[in-house]
């Protein structure tokens, strides 16, 4: 990558070389540096600006978009984006981007800053704000003049050149005539400025040709045919000969117009050539490298199919060795998962009877329970109404009543303690369901955890009130809150719900 980003500016001046590197450079970077592939759209942004402004549209996009947190190359991807909109003449975003270039350019880039001020004032001109236009360009150069350094001095030049374009255009003939004479001196002063040199004489031939100062214009011909003959750019001789064929039509000269004519169109077809040539050439080298980045590409691909192959062939015959011993283990893994499935089965079995019969035990114990509980309300009744008749008899069979009341007090306590002992086997299990539960629903309270005891034991409410001492309506009324706690709707059965935690 070094070398081919040297080799950019050791082949600046050709373009088709430049391009080339170009592409070579972000295939080689492939998105690894963003200042390389920065630069090498910015590269190419400029590389097409004239023969494909869209193309160059979308490389300028690119590095824009990379560039807004490093800003490398930022301040001038957005001027090469205002020139793109300027050739465009969309001059509104062209002067946007021009300015967005002078927000984030170092108050130390005097040249580039200037360079801003002398696009503001071309887009000013585009727009017929001609005020405006001399203001920018005359700032431009005011930023300049003092800081120039002799290799921006061209630079300093042409936007004099530019300022005296906009006095030519309010017709301040004086001011423009001395700026385009101070440029042509500067261009004349100078080896291979030929190009820049016709543009000069162009603008002074227009203004002489306004003042009718034919004289002027004379010496104007006579240079440029002098120099034409070191003249080696086609655009630079068509431009020339613009000039004469505005002379000899000024003069009425129409031997020499219709030579000027043919050498014209001569100059245009062959310019034409020219571009279509190097468009070739440009379209035949990024075909070659396209073509030898497939080639390389198919190599690659067939060298590593052969690896692959080979390796592939090891492969299958490490596999075939291998086939017959996994086979082997899985049959053996299989008749062993058979045999451990057997007795899987079978312990489940065995402990779902198991189940089975504990489900039947406890439903047997909580049956128990129940007519415990009858009959202890049963004989309570018997008691209480015993208890009634020695009130109010005053027979001498009291004695007898007291025996029989001591009997059926006996009976009560035995009854108590056969409860006591149901509900003390089921102690550990009723632990576990009421931790459990008070994981689940941490808002319930110790009295309501207590009852949802009884209620998993579908225990009635009269059943419920006996034990705990308090009254039916009582019960039902932490048993609506409960099943509220719970979320259950009226519908939905309580001990049905418990047993399944």
């Amino acid at each position: 990558m070094s070398s081919k980003f040297t080799e950019l500016f050791i082949y600046r001046n050709d373009r088709v070389k430049q391009i080339l590197l170009v592409y070579k450079l972000l295939k080689l970077n492939n998105d690894r540096y963003n200042y390389i592939s920065i630069s090498c759209n910015c590269n190419l942004a400029y590389q097409f600006e004239k023969t494909s402004p869209q193309q160059a549209m979308r490389f300028i996009d690119a590095a824009i978009s990379l560039d807004l947190q490093t800003k490398y190359y930022l301040p001038h991807s957005y001027h090469m984006k205002g020139r793109l909109y300027y050739n465009q003449k969309d001059y509104v975003n062209a002067r946007y981007y021009f300015n967005k270039a002078l927000q984030v350019l170092k108050p130390t880039d005097k040249v580039y800053i200037a360079s801003m001020y002398n696009n503001l004032g071309m887009v000013d001109d585009k727009l017929n704000n001609m005020k405006q236009a001399i203001k920018n360009t005359q700032k431009g150069i005011n930023i300049l003049e003092p800081h120039v350094n002799p290799e921006d001095l061209g630079f300093l030049n042409l936007m004099k050149g530019n300022l005296g374009s906009y006095f030519f255009k309010i017709k301040d003939y004086q001011s423009a005539e001395k700026l385009f004479i101070q440029q042509f001196e500067f261009q004349q002063s100078h080896k291979d400025m030929y190009s820049y040199e016709i543009e000069s004489l162009q603008k002074l031939f227009d203004l002489y040709s306004m003042n009718g100062q034919k004289e002027n214009q004379k010496k104007i011909i006579d240079y440029l045919k002098n120099i034409e003959p070191k003249l080696d750019n086609t655009s630079v001789k068509i431009e020339t000969n613009e000039i004469y064929q505005k002379y000899y039509s000024n003069n009425n000269d129409l031997q020499q117009l219709k030579t000027v004519a043919e050498n014209l169109i001569k100059l245009n077809t062959a310019f034409n050539d020219e571009k279509d040539k190097s468009m070739t050439e440009i379209s035949d080298m990024l075909n070659n490298e396209i073509i030898k980045s497939v080639d390389d590409k198919y190599q690659y691909e067939v060298k590593a199919q052969k690896r692959k192959s080979m390796f592939f062939i090891i492969l299958a015959l490490i596999s075939v060795l291998l086939f017959i011993l996994i086979f082997l283990n899985i049959r053996y893994r299989i008749k062993k998962e058979r045999l451990l499935r057997g007795k899987e089965k079978e312990l489940l079995e065995n402990k779902k009877k198991l189940l089975e019969q504990n489900i039947n035990f406890q439903e047997e114990k909580i049956k128990n329970l129940h007519q415990n509980l009858n009959l202890k309300i049963e004989t309570e009744k018997v008691f209480l109404d015993n208890l009634r008749k020695i009130r109010k008899s005053q027979s001498t069979d009291s004695e007898q009543m007291m025996k029989d009341l001591f009997l059926k007090m006996n009976n009560l306590i035995q009854i108590d303690k056969k409860n006591n002992d149901l509900l003390n086997e089921s102690s550990l299990e009723n632990k576990q369901f009421l931790n459990k539960l008070k994981e689940l629903y941490p808002s319930l309270t110790e009295k309501e955890l207590k009852l949802c005891k009884y209620f998993r034991m579908n225990l009635s409410s009269k059943e419920i009130s006996t034990l705990e001492n308090t009254t039916t309506g009582t019960i039902r009324v932490y048993k609506t809150k409960i099943k509220s706690k719970l979320e259950l709707d009226r519908e939905n059965d309580i001990s049905v719900f418990l047993n399944k935690i």
